[in-house]
């Protein structure tokens, strides 16, 4: 789905015939889904062209009327039926004026075409172009595109009234959730795209009293600038830091100190125990320290399980009667047969 919606399909063709793969070996219940987004995104591109079509014959009548500054912006749509595609639950946040009045055409112009149905917008979803112009005086300017997400479109066009805002203002005029608030606000703080400036000190955000001041100095080699999103991980870890809390000592607990997705990390305590059963099963009995260093040499190559995480393991190894402690010395494991 990011990948249809993000356009970073290699090709069609190539998509539509793994599709036809899956269908021909587990049946059409199982592709049905898949070939529904293929739809949707068609028919998308055919809408768009129209109301392109569309939104050039509203130009032209009201030419007279309206100045270069009034000019609508441009917004491409993708309209998806919400049964193929993963739902979102995540309440809309409040667009900028100019966003929300494209929508409303879009929206008129859609539903006089499709009489019965209803659109419901997804503004944690999507990205943005923005055309900022930073620096301090005429001969100074330098003028960037920058490709944000619709968050930090949002948060960055507030900007253009005020030049500093705190945490508490940007979400009481955004409404974005709280969490992604933090993680938008601290992508657009980063050093190497450090568009606002934060005012304290440390990765984390310590409270709605912080203040965020637009950044006049900002300057890249590049017209046109990606921003990047943080790891969600990022925002937790800085925001324990800065109040002081255990957090990021009980993250240290998991294999991947929770920055990967849990079917990965489920991959990996697999690998690990598989790793420790092979390891034992040539040795017959290893002591803890040795057996937890052999585990972490075989593995390095693919990544490095914490301590924590293969102590972990084996203690679950003992549990299922793999592995037994020696009734000599405790730090010493046995294979079981």
């Amino acid at each position: 789905a990011k990948r249809l919606l993000g356009g970073r399909s290699v090709s069609d063709d190539a998509e539509r015939a793994m599709v036809s793969q899956l269908k021909a070996e587990c049946g059409y219940q199982f592709t049905s889904k898949l070939e529904g987004m293929f739809n949707d995104m068609r028919i998308s591109r055919d809408m768009q062209d129209l109301y392109r079509s569309y939104k050039r014959n509203q130009e032209s009548q009201q030419s007279g009327e309206t100045s270069g500054a009034d000019k609508p912006i441009d917004i491409e749509v993708d309209v998806l039926t919400n049964g193929y595609w993963p739902s979102q639950n995540v309440p809309a946040c409040t667009l900028p004026s100019q966003v929300q009045d494209a929508i409303d055409r879009y929206t008129k112009f859609y539903l006089d075409k499709h009489t019965g149905r209803k659109l419901s917008w997804q503004t944690s979803a999507g990205a943005a172009e923005l055309k900022a112009t930073f620096g301090t005086g005429p001969n100074n300017y330098r003028k960037h595109e920058l490709c944000v997400s619709t968050y930090q479109m949002c948060i960055l066009l507030l900007f253009n009234e005020a030049d500093t805002l705190t945490l508490g203002q940007i979400r009481s005029k955004t409404h974005i959730p709280d969490l992604e608030l933090q993680r938008h606000l601290i992508s657009l703080c980063t050093p190497k795209h450090r568009i606002l400036r934060k005012g304290s000190r440390g990765r984390g955000i310590s409270s709605d009293d912080d203040i965020f001041t637009y950044n006049p100095e900002y300057s890249s080699k590049l017209k046109k600038v990606r921003i990047p999103l943080v790891k969600e991980s990022s925002v937790t870890k800085g925001g324990d830091a800065a109040s002081g809390s255990t957090g990021a000592a009980s993250a240290a607990t998991s294999a991947v100190d929770g920055s990967v997705p849990l079917p990965v990390e489920e991959d990996r305590r697999h690998l690990v125990e598989a790793a420790i059963v092979r390891i034992m099963k040539a040795r017959k009995a290893l002591n803890h320290n040795d057996l937890i260093a052999e585990v972490t040499r075989q593995l390095s190559v693919r990544f490095n399980p914490s301590p924590q995480f293969v102590k972990k393991r084996i203690e679950s190894l003992i549990e299922r009667e793999y592995l037994e402690r020696s009734l000599e010395d405790h730090r010493v494991y046995n294979y079981v047969a």
